[in-house]
Parts: structure tokens; sequence; C-alpha cells
């Protein structure tokens, strides 16, 4: 009975993660396609803000500033959660949304999201409304849970300053979206990790519910 109760949690898990994987598939599609005709064909950088530098040296240069941005935001990640309580609990929201997804999925999702998004927010919108106002505009697609401003809130403004910091600074967004991609890879699999966890604690409590109920 109890491994068909886990079972049952699993399946339904696994129909909120299909439902999600379908709505963001096609709504970052959306922000990407929309993002990249703007950056080509209105600020004329898509290509060259795709361009891989002839100097290997630089090359690395780039990956190195991705990597060590995708370092400090999960830093701030850490301290946010720990901090702020109602950081945590929308997180543990995200969790029961797309735990349950397998490792593929929650990379797809951490990749196909962070393309969209740069495309968008820094190939076309940042060029138009400058850093602060793409993070502000950035924050207020990051609502919490009520659609109100909340530390997600903050949260989101925080990271799209340093996304678009690097963007300005290197002029390129392939170390924006390899931090983005590594921010939201590692914040996905840690969601399927704590999604186990809670699994197991739900069915010790039930069980103990059980025995103490003498069924």
């Amino acid at each position: 009975m109890q491994n068909q109760n886990d079972a049952d949690k699993d399946d339904i898990g696994l129909s909120r993660v299909s439902s999600f994987l379908r709505s963001s598939t096609l709504h970052y599609l959306i922000m990407g396609g929309v993002g990249g005709l703007v950056a080509h064909f209105q600020h004329n950088l898509l290509i060259s803000a795709f361009t891989w530098p002839a100097d290997w040296h630089l090359g690395l240069r780039l990956l190195a500033i991705g990597l060590i941005g995708a370092s400090v935001l999960l830093i701030f990640n850490y301290i946010f959660e720990e901090q702020f309580p109602s950081f945590k609990a929308f997180r543990h929201i995200l969790m029961q949304m797309i735990g349950a997804a397998s490792v593929p999925t929650s990379i797809y999702l951490a990749v196909v999201s962070a393309f969209g998004e740069e495309l968008l927010f820094r190939g076309a919108i940042q060029p138009e409304l400058g850093l602060i106002g793409t993070a502000i505009l950035f924050g207020f697609l990051h609502l919490g849970p009520q659609g109100v401003m909340s530390i997600w809130t903050l949260w989101a403004v925080l990271s799209s300053l340093l996304f678009g910091w690097i963007f300005q600074a290197t002029g390129s967004l392939i170390p924006v979206i390899l931090c983005h991609i590594v921010v939201n890879t590692i914040s996905m699999l840690r969601l399927r990790i704590q999604y186990r966890r809670f699994l197991k604690a739900a069915a010790k409590h039930e069980a103990a519910k059980k025995i103490l109920s003498g069924s």
C-alpha cells in the first residue's frame, strides 16, 4: 500500500512536470524567437553577440566570466534561502511543481529558459531600456505566488543586474547564457533532490499515522 501511495505521488508530480514542460517550451520559444528577431533586425547585434573570439584566451575569459557570475548568484541564492522564509517557501512551491522532473528534463528546462530570457531581455530589451530598466522589468515578470512583489522579485532584479552587467561588459551573450544555464541547472537539480526528500518524509509521516491509528 505504501509503495502504491508513493507511485501515485510520483504520477501526480510527473503530470505537473509534463504540463509545465509543454507550457514552458512554448513560452520560452516565443520569448527567444521575438528576442532574437529584435536583436538581429532592430539592434543588429545577434550575430556578434554569439560570435566566438578568434583569440582562445578571450574565449576562455568569456567562459570564466560566465562561471564566476554563476558562482556569485548561487552563493546569493543560498543566502536568500537561509535568510528569507518567503524565498524558501516559494522554492517549496517550485519544488512541488517541477521537482519530479528527470535530470535530462531539468537540464532541458534550464537551457531553454536561459536562452529564451537572455535573447529577449539582454538581446532585445536592454539596448532600449538600459541595464536598470531591464532589471526592473525582469523583476516584475518574476512576481511571487499571489502576483505581488516579493523577495523572489528582488532576487530576479539582482540576477538581471548581473546578467546585464556581464553583457554590457563583454558585448557577448555567451557568458550571460552560460551563467544563466549553470544557475538554472543547479537550482533545478537541487529542487529534484528536495522533492525526493519531501516524498520520503511524507511516506514516513503516513506510515507513522497508520501505526498510531492501528490500521
